[in-house]
């Protein structure tokens, strides 16, 4: 499926792909921790970054599997604003060759 046919919504310590033209769950994926209803995302290429209590993510967009997770210690628990520099708009060559570099 196409990252870009989803919507995302990120609810109580969890990040859910929905398909944006029937609304069937695609994936769930709940970020370890506990207690927060609220997840602040960013998507960037093929990877979306969430933050929840404290801690931020890295998903791979297409299948929601956690890439990797810091704690963030010392930095607190607020929400957080995520931005990064590059655009998140793809050609289909560019999110092809993410996919595949992300599969080794």
């Amino acid at each position: 499926m196409n990252p870009a046919n989803f919507i995302l919504l990120g609810l109580s310590n969890s990040v859910t792909a929905f398909n944006r033209k029937d609304g069937q769950v695609l994936w769930t994926t709940p970020l370890p921790g506990s207690g927060s209803d609220f997840v602040t995302m960013h998507i960037d290429g093929l990877q979306l970054f969430a933050h929840t209590q404290g801690q931020l993510f890295c998903l791979e967009l297409a299948t929601g599997r956690i890439l990797w997770s810091n704690p963030l210690k010392g930095l607190g628990y607020g929400i957080a604003t995520l931005a990064t520099l590059s655009n998140s708009v793809l050609t289909p060559a560019q999110a092809q060759a993410i996919a595949l570099q992300q599969q080794s």
